[in-house]
């Protein structure tokens, strides 16, 4: 009886808080956007920057670029069209949210450099158009660089990249960065589609140069380069209940792969990859799922990994972006 009591006192309350529902990933914004400038802030916290649309800037390499800040929320903007700058940079920053963004046609999207406690998180992109107009060599949807600490996370987002309006390199890059092992680095629940012509380029690489306690895990890629998902050193790694597909490309070579090319800053170990299904074509026409190197082993988890040969482009949507902002059933935001 008591129960039934709690359970229908806990409904009524519930009835009148504010919810922001989400049935998928990326992002959910549906408001107006004000035109701004490019900003920057030095030593600031415990702001809110929302609702602005920003576009190329000749002044400015990024369009928001934020030093030493803290307790900062980026939320419900519009980025480019914005072919050579990169949307965001963050230096030594610590507690910031970036949420429900919509980017398209950024060089880059995301870079947090030496900073704690970030979140990238629901934000949808169109195309990281990388070099190709002549803007930085490397191009990312989100990159941490020297990130640290607990509550670091790059997850639910959608990245569309169409061929020859992009060339991102790595999309989700984790370059010497440490999670704790309470609080791992989250690279979860993205969905990638597209990549390419990079030769080294692809998906998700955890342990860039080294790094710790990072997982990856639920994500579905597609079409995502010379690689799909990727474990490139460090330690504490993990890999788990990923889908990849490709079909072949003149750039392809691996679907999912483990390797410490960075010997010379430390042995890997703690190693897990599991349970993920893999069916990628390399470049030569040929079926190359996993590759794991010697230094990496032992792998936990490697024999419950699988090639599906029933995974196809349809692991995703046709419609991947603004697919949050339509959906009105939660069975909507798993593909088929």
């Amino acid at each position: 009886m008591k129960s039934k009591i709690f359970t229908f006192i806990l409904g009524v309350v519930l009835l009148g808080l504010p919810f922001h529902f989400s049935y998928g990933q990326g992002a959910r914004y549906t408001g107006s956007y004000t035109e701004s400038a490019a900003i920057q802030h030095v030593g600031k916290s415990n702001f809110v920057i929302e609702g602005s649309a920003f576009t190329s800037s000749s002044s400015s390499k990024y369009l928001i670029v934020l030093y030493s800040c803290k307790n900062v929320i980026i939320r419900n903007n519009k980025f480019g069209s914005s072919p050579v700058n990169l949307a965001i940079y963050l230096d030594n920053c610590e507690n910031i949210t970036i949420i429900d963004n919509t980017f398209e046609n950024v060089q880059s999207g995301m870079v947090a450099h030496n900073s704690r406690g970030i979140k990238f998180e629901y934000n949808d992109m169109t195309n990281v158009v990388g070099p190709l107009k002549g803007g930085g060599k490397i191009g990312n949807m989100a990159i941490f660089d020297k990130v640290t600490g607990p509550g670091n996370s790059i997850s639910y987002n959608v990245c569309e990249n169409i061929s020859g309006e992009s060339s991102p390199e790595d999309i989700i890059n984790v370059n010497q960065s440490h999670g704790t092992s309470e609080s791992p680095i989250m690279v979860r629940g993205n969905w990638l589609h597209g990549g390419g012509p990079s030769s080294s380029g692809g998906g998700i690489i955890l342990g860039d140069v080294g790094g710790s306690y990072q997982i990856a895990e639920n994500n579905i890629v597609v079409d995502p380069g010379q690689y799909g998902i990727s474990i490139a050193g460090g330690n504490n790694m993990t890999l788990r209940n990923n889908k990849v597909f490709s079909s072949r490309k003149s750039y392809n070579n691996v679907g999912i792969y483990a390797a410490n090319w960075y010997e010379s800053l430390g042995n890997s170990y703690n190693i897990t990859v599991t349970n993920n299904a893999v069916n990628y074509t390399n470049r030569d026409g040929v079926l190359n799922n996993f590759w794991f190197a010697g230094n990496v082993e032992p792998i936990e988890g490697k024999a419950t990994n699988v090639y599906d040969r029933n995974l196809s482009a349809s692991i995703l949507p046709d419609k991947i972006i603004g697919r949050a902002r339509t959906a009105t059933t939660p069975g909507e935001e798993i593909p088929g």
